[in-house]
């Protein structure tokens, strides 16, 4: 047996099956974000209003694009103005 052979339990002929098999095949560790319209710098803000109403979700987004602010910075306004309120 080889050092990998011992080290991995796997013989070089699979070793070299399985480099040949991902080299060929595409693999993604999970959903492709670009594929559901989703663009690099966005996923944080998405995954900030993933479990918001679809009014409120609605609501953040025009605010943001009225404002040119990210989705974060308007969440945290709405909640310091309710703060300085004291509600």
């Amino acid at each position: 047996m080889t050092d990998i052979e011992i080290k991995t339990g796997i013989t070089d002929a699979e070793c070299e099956r399985m480099d040949k098999y991902y080299t060929e095949n595409t693999f993604e560790l999970g959903p492709n974000l670009l594929k559901l319209g989703i663009k690099p710098g966005e996923v944080r803000n998405m995954l900030l209003l993933r479990n918001m109403d679809r009014d409120v979700v609605d609501y953040v987004r025009s605010q943001a694009a009225a404002a040119h602010k990210s989705q974060t910075e308007i969440v945290n306004e709405i909640i310091h103005e309710k703060i300085a309120v004291g509600i």
